[in-house]
């Protein structure tokens, strides 16, 4: 096997595994450009996706020092060498664009590079055309080979996948997104003092949080937690939420895998520090982080509800400071506290 098909292939290897490591659309479909352009030899490249309006292709890939420009640029589907391949989804080699009438001069006069040859290919989901990828310029003037035009069409391929497992993790990040929101209605609508109580613990939470030195994925665990930690309260009757709901809450949400490490902290939210909590009465470091921040955070907002201003919620934190995270308290009481009495007086 000759040097530049061991290469080639370990090139389409490298962008074919990329493809279950990361769901960066940006990042993939750059990757997908940049080898379009080294394994074609030519001197630039363009991924261009088709609009909303399923009427225009935009740049969403595209190299060069103008490349910014590009990227503000419509194609019309039907017109230019582009619009033609995402018309009949067909790959069109075009070896001196000066002799084609397809054409148009426009991109070069907006970007300053000459065009004077175009390798371009349908990008297809299925039967849908979804974007063209063109190469341009073949190096040392030679002309684009029937080799070139299956690496990029090979490429192409990848290029849909990506934009597959993009709208997949977009739909489900939007499912879920709405899915806790109406969760969230679920629960304040079992107490009506309960209205905003959820996004103002979750913002307290996260605040807090911030200035902890905890990892990405402990972050996200608190942020969930906290939409989520009176959960309980949809699986409880009135009589007994207060007590059950910690547990009814971890039940509800310890088998969900996005929300696995949420789970022990919604267990834990109503845990003190000094052990005088529920449901295990767990003390200090054996609560997990999450459930420390999330109860200082929740107390503040209960005490708030109650008719307490700021100041005198933080003169409360202070005389029972044995029930709190000492390092969750000196951050709400340090970074947090005093942009609260701000919003209050602004």
């Amino acid at each position: 096997m000759k040097k530049t098909e061991q290469e080639t292939l370990k090139q389409l290897f490298e962008i074919a595994r990329s493809l279950s490591s990361t769901l960066d659309i940006d990042t993939l479909l750059k990757r997908i450009g940049e080898a379009a352009e080294q394994l074609t030899e030519a001197e630039a490249s363009s991924i261009m996706l088709v609009d909303d309006d399923k009427e225009n292709l935009f740049f969403k890939v595209a190299t060069g020092e103008k490349s910014n420009i590009l990227k503000k640029l419509r194609v019309k589907i039907g017109q230019g060498i582009a619009g033609t391949v995402a018309q009949t989804k067909e790959s069109l080699v075009v070896d001196d664009v000066s002799k084609d009438s397809r054409f148009s001069g426009s991109f070069d006069k907006s970007s300053g590079f000459v065009t004077k040859s175009i390798l371009a290919v349908p990008i297809l989901l299925g039967n849908e055309i979804v974007g063209v990828a063109e190469v341009l310029n073949k190096k040392n003037g030679q002309s684009f080979t029937e080799d070139d035009k299956i690496i990029l069409q090979s490429l192409a391929s990848f290029a849909s996948v990506s934009i597959v497992n993009a709208r997949f993790a977009e739909d489900q990040k939007n499912f879920f997104v709405y899915i806790i929101e109406i969760v969230i209605q679920g629960i304040e609508s079992r107490n009506a003092k309960l209205t905003g109580h959820t996004a103002k613990v979750a913002q307290i939470s996260t605040a807090i949080a911030r200035h902890m030195d905890l990892n990405q994925q402990d972050y996200k665990d608190i942020y969930y937690a906290a939409l989520l930690h009176d959960i309980g309260y949809l699986s409880t009757t009135k009589s007994t939420f207060i007590e059950t709901h910690p547990n009814m809450g971890w039940e509800m949400i310890r088998k969900i895998n996005i929300l696995k490490g949420a789970a022990p902290i919604i267990l834990s939210h109503h845990e003190m520090f000094d052990g005088s909590g529920y449901p295990k009465g767990l003390i200090g470091e054996a609560i997990p982080i999450g459930a420390r921040i999330i109860s200082l955070a929740e107390y503040v907002e209960d005490m708030h509800a109650e008719g307490h201003s700021y100041d005198k919620i933080a003169l409360m934190i202070q005389s029972n400071s044995s029930k709190f995270d000492p390092k969750a308290a000196e951050i709400y009481l340090s970074e947090i506290a005093p942009l609260q009495r701000t919003e209050v007086t602004a």
